[in-house]
């Protein structure tokens, strides 16, 4: 039966071939998972000019970037792409789960030894048979190379490689059912208009963000975040599409219209506008908006704990915040900027529209008065002095600001930014942020333009400039120790607010 013996060679050597394609990589993310996110490295590759053939190559201006900030995380993973011998036509997965791996990324293989070497040179460890799979055990971290599958787990709580090993096997053997059985997940995956699909159930977004420090400390200080992570949302889906002139996303939240977040946005939320951005420096970094009904919201639970936290803060603790926040009608608006001139420093501009601004300034001069502490009144402006920095309280076209600043403003208004503009004149919920790379200026918005959709983009200042590879210089250039806190740990705005009033003077 000679035949009959070409045959099963031939399969066999289909079944190899067919081994770590992007559909038997889906297979192997489980039924539970709580949240999957699938890559499409061929295409973000292509779109990112990183490929010569199959070969990954880095540009040299991406390669600058991570040169500049070789110790974050994403940097070390870009550096190592062009030596981690991936297959570079198949797809990438990443997905979270609550037993024995919290995270797992499986990649197709051109080469393991390539990247049994890389990854063994990284992290300092040497790959061993455990349990029948060729793995290394390195802090919370379980490699392994099965064939030509590249798996990397991070482990829920420290255990014993054998038994990590044995939970990868388990993994990598597609003996359990699959969460691509489940249609609604499969349609988000399988969305071939974008390169990068996140479907994520809200519990497990909880769960995954409780895993953050960064998260756990935010929470903290800002429990209004907790309103979209900690309420009952069933999911949340996001779809990324790559493309050299823009980037571009959009997200869905997956909820009940009678569910406690709807209702609760529902009776919170107010009406967007731009008008808030004739107060907002065109310079700053970041700025976030949320457009609300004042009233409903101080009797947010979010907003009592802040409103409590502020409370206990010396001096300008006993100011009614609950009054001034009550005359808010539509968007309040933080915008942010790294101090130029002093480390870890920001400088700072809030903005809101209000049903009383010019009695919320006098609320506010009333009880700087009080503290011994008169401003200087100039062009409407009240002035006073604060460290390096001047603050200056005023209201323009119905637009209450207090804007903290250490230099003399003469640069124009996010108002004149038109993109921007046309961005916050439709957000509930948003955040613009924009960053420099050499000449050309990257913007970021994203906003919830009502409770249930959300769209984000990416573009850069050079219409001849690849989009996709100025995000991912960008996001090189986010370094470790960015945060708006002080090394030491001490939050900055908290100790801003604590020695305020001791150090504030009017101007000379």
């Amino acid at each position: 039966m000679r035949w009959l013996k070409i045959l099963s060679l031939a399969l066999a050597l289909v079944l190899v071939m067919a081994g770590c394609s992007s559909d038997n990589l889906e297979k192997m993310i489980p039924a539970d998972a709580t949240g999957v996110v699938s890559i499409d490295v061929p295409r973000m590759l292509k779109v990112a000019d990183m490929l010569d053939g199959d070969e990954i190559v880095l540009p040299k201006s991406l390669q600058q970037a991570i040169d500049d900030n070789d110790t974050s995380p994403f940097c070390v993973l870009l550096n190592d792409l062009p030596q981690m011998g991936l297959d570079t036509g198949e797809k990438a997965y990443a997905f979270f789960t609550v037993k024995t791996f919290g995270r797992v990324v499986l990649a197709a293989l051109s080469n393991p030894e390539k990247a049994r070497k890389t990854l063994a040179i990284r992290e300092g460890g040497d790959f061993e048979t455990v349990e029948g799979l060729d793995c290394m055990y390195v802090k919370d971290n379980l490699y392994a190379i099965d064939g030509k599958v590249l798996f990397i787990g991070t482990v829920n709580k420290a255990m014993e490689v054998a038994r990590a090993a044995r939970a990868a096997k388990g993994i990598l053997s597609k003996t359990s059912t699959s969460i691509i059985d489940n249609k609604a997940v499969k349609d988000v995956l399988h969305n071939d208009d974008a390169a990068i699909n996140v479907w994520i159930q809200g519990k497990g977004l909880r769960t995954i963000l409780n895993k953050s420090d960064v998260y756990r400390e935010l929470s903290t200080k800002m429990p209004l975040i907790e309103i979209f992570t900690e309420s009952d949302i069933d999911a949340v889906t996001c779809n990324i599409d790559l493309d050299k002139k823009q980037v571009g996303m959009d997200t869905r939240i997956l909820a009940k219209d009678d569910s406690e977040y709807a209702q609760l946005l529902n009776s919170t939320l107010g009406t967007p506008s731009d008008q808030v951005l004739k107060a907002i420096p065109n310079s700053m970094d970041y700025i976030f908006t949320m457009s609300v009904k004042g009233n409903n919201f101080v009797q947010l639970k979010q907003i009592q704990q802040l409103l409590k936290m502020f409370g206990k803060l010396p001096y300008i603790g006993s100011i009614d915040m609950a009054a001034i926040l009550s005359t808010v009608d539509g968007p309040f608006t933080i915008g942010l900027a790294r101090d130029p001139h002093l480390e870890g420093e920001w400088n700072m501009v809030l903005a809101t529209r209000s049903t009383d601004p010019e009695g919320v300034v006098k609320r506010i001069s009333a009880f700087a008065n009080s503290m011994g502490q008169a401003p200087e009144l100039y062009e409407g402006e009240y002035i006073y002095q604060y460290d390096n920095k001047m603050i200056r309280i005023g209201v323009v076209d119905g637009i209450l600001y207090l804007k903290m600043l250490d230099y003399e403003q003469t640069e124009g208004y996010a108002y004149e930014m038109e993109p921007v503009r046309d961005f916050f004149n439709g957000a509930l919920v948003g955040i613009f942020a924009q960053t420099r790379n050499d000449s050309i200026n990257g913007y970021f918005d994203f906003g919830l333009a009502d409770i249930f959709n959300g769209k984000g983009h990416f573009y850069t200042s050079m219409p001849q400039a690849n989009a996709t590879l100025e995000l991912l210089r960008s996001l090189c250039s986010i370094r470790v120790g960015d945060s708006f806190g002080n090394e030491d740990g001490e939050d900055g705005l908290s100790s801003f607010m604590t020695g305020a009033i001791d150090d504030l003077q009017p101007v000379d």
